[in-house]
């Protein structure tokens, strides 16, 4: 094909997509709201979601929470969206309305131990209120339909209501319930809420994404988008890949030179504080209070990052560059290399790890010239889940009973310690990297 032909063609091709663009847009908001119905007549609306057992270590104060469960599934309700065919974009956002949870709760404050013994346990609900998702993700050809990758989900919330109630002992004997109420701004102004923090959203931004899963496959027709012309559809898988290519030159830059810098200044290991939990041990209708405590443990194994997809790249203006990519450790592990438990007497010690299996980072960069110097920042780095988490534990022997509340532990010192550790080393070690590379050259071949 002559050089005259690729650019009639790719002309061609830019003023269709500019033309298809708003249909498009309209035909996947209809999806959106088709893809509900049909969920809620399949029943899929109503089957329970659950969370696993965790807990919080804030400070004084140490929660657990266990037999976790949304009060009701969330319904997405799309209240507008962006479509960009020629950067494969999407962005849009969409109301959850109230979105609760509900289980039980223990809670030990060490300030109030030191005076009387006193720990609370009872149920509680965790309301957020009017809860929104500004979603941003790639696009991708799969077969004759879009695909999406790289998501970037945050949710937004307005108050936080947490309801606990708890028996409480009467003057006159037996025990009944008494309940309290508690407001917060943000769901991790609170030991309780923030708890759930992680795999709450974790377990949203899944649910979210099979919806739109559904909804790509259902509206959109690769084929259709460019009238069933073999020379267009040739040219815009070329434009897609293209694309992703030079997205993934840059990031793989990046990701290498991170790779070297964590391994060479040995900190690929990160430092994590001690735990302390105390807890209430049953043994038929007879309580203990028992005693947990770690030495200082660590995550490992950052060296193992990598990204899980292409990376998707927008260009706002001819001045500047926009990546959004995915990365997973794949072999990320938190541990501590001593812990002591006791109860009813009863001590034990031993070394406790865990391995989570599945585990995301979403990060955004961006590339360009500012008063004609060129600059390169990262915009946002977070971890999106850290799941399938599998604990291995030694020297529990006789309170092998409390390997249930050794796992929340566990769990939960990997989103309340390690998740936030991981996320300031890895900003830190990609703005390093962003300093070095001369990326703005690597983009624009003057390298």
């Amino acid at each position: 094909m002559s050089e005259e032909n690729t650019q009639d063609i790719e002309q061609e091709l830019d003023e269709l997509l500019t033309k298809v663009q708003p249909n498009l847009q309209d035909v996947i908001k209809r999806s959106f709201t088709n893809v509900v119905l049909q969920q809620t007549k399949n029943g899929e609306q109503v089957k329970p979601d659950f969370l696993e057992d965790t807990a919080y270590f804030a400070k004084n104060t140490q929660v657990n929470l266990t037999r976790l469960e949304l009060v009701k599934p969330p319904t997405f309700h799309m209240q507008g969206l962006s479509l960009d065919l020629k950067s494969m974009g999407l962005k849009f956002r969409c109301a959850l309305g109230e979105v609760s949870v509900r289980g039980l709760y223990s809670a030990f404050n060490e300030n109030l131990y030191n005076l009387i013994p006193v720990m609370s346990e009872g149920h509680v609900v965790i309301s957020l209120s009017n809860m929104t998702a500004d979603v941003n993700v790639g696009l991708v050809l799969e077969d004759d339909a879009f695909s999406f990758i790289n998501p970037s989900i945050e949710f937004m919330h307005d108050e936080v209501l947490v309801k606990l109630s708890w028996p409480s002992p009467q003057k006159s004997g037996g025990y009944e319930f008494a309940t309290t109420e508690q407001l917060a701004k943000h769901i991790d102004d609170l030991p309780l809420t923030a708890a759930i923090s992680l795999p709450l959203y974790a377990l949203l931004r899944n649910k979210l994404q099979r919806h739109l899963e559904v909804v790509l496959k259902q509206a959109t027709s690769v084929s259709e988008v460019v009238c069933c012309n073999p020379s267009l559809l040739e040219a815009y898988s070329d434009m897609v890949g293209c694309l992703a290519e030079n997205g993934n030159k840059v990031v793989d830059m990046i990701l290498i030179n991170m790779r070297r810098t964590l391994l060479q200044s040995c900190r690929e290991v990160l430092e994590l504080p001690p735990l302390h939990a105390t807890f209430m041990h049953k043994i038929g209708s007879i309580s203990y209070i028992g005693k947990f405590e770690t030495d200082t443990g660590w995550v490992k194994n950052l060296a193992t990052i990598n990204r899980v997809s292409d990376v998707s790249v927008s260009r706002p203006d001819p001045m500047k560059t926009c990546f959004h990519f995915t990365l997973r450790i794949k072999d990320l592990q938190i541990g501590y290399d001593e812990y002591r438990i006791k109860a009813m007497g009863v001590g034990c010690a031993g070394r406790l790890a865990a391995a989570f299996a599945h585990s995301a980072l979403h990060v955004a960069l961006s590339v360009g010239l500012a008063r004609w110097e060129p600059y390169a920042q990262l915009d946002d780095l977070r971890v999106q889940h850290m799941d399938a988490m599998d604990l291995h534990i030694t020297g529990l022997g006789p309170l092998s009973g409390a390997a249930a509340l050794v796992r929340g532990w566990a769990r939960g010192a990997g989103a309340a310690h390690a998740a936030p550790a991981l996320a300031r080393a890895l900003q830190h070690d990609m703005r390093q990297a962003l300093a070095e590379l001369p990326l703005w050259d690597m983009l624009h071949g003057k390298q």
